[in-house]
């Protein structure tokens, strides 16, 4: 018995298949290239008795010649060592070909977490955070990590 292929059909799962392979590491060296992804900024917004707010940026470059659409991201947010927020959003968003974008991510933050880091928040004034997770693209995710201070005004 002889089964027939479609060749284009075929060569097109060829491609893909060459192409979730290679972009699962480090991508097909001149075809298909993995974003970087960066922490651009963090920004702590207001604290109050019902949790509080943050946002972070991250700074997404395209090296391709053709654009990757963005689904969205995974994330945690720890404050001096406690985790403070966990979770996904969904952002759709278009990185053209060869550019940079800045992506904000505003959080909530639990305050049921909060609570365990004050003590240590109220003597010392300082906020040391860690702010991990990947983004999401159509085939895979790209990890992304960053841990900073800042101090509290008084």
């Amino acid at each position: 018995m002889h089964i027939k292929t479609h060749p284009p059909l075929f060569f097109m799962f060829f491609i893909f298949s060459l192409f979730l392979t290679g972009c699962s590491s480090s991508g097909i060296k001149g075809l298909v290239e993995p974003p970087k992804v960066q922490v651009h900024k963090v920004q702590m917004g207001r604290f109050n008795l019902s949790g509080g707010t943050a946002t972070f940026i991250l700074d997404i470059q395209n090296p391709n010649s053709f654009p990757i659409p963005l689904s969205g991201f995974d994330y945690g947010l720890s404050l001096n060592g406690v985790q403070v927020a966990k979770g996904d959003k969904e952002k759709k968003v278009t990185i053209r070909a060869g550019a940079s974008e800045k992506v904000e991510v505003p959080l909530t933050l639990s305050f049921g977490n909060m609570i365990n880091m004050l003590p240590g928040l109220l003597r010392s004034r300082q906020l040391n955070y860690q702010l991990g997770g990947s983004v999401h693209l159509p085939w895979f995710n790209i990890p992304f990590q960053r841990t900073g201070t800042t101090t509290l005004n008084r």
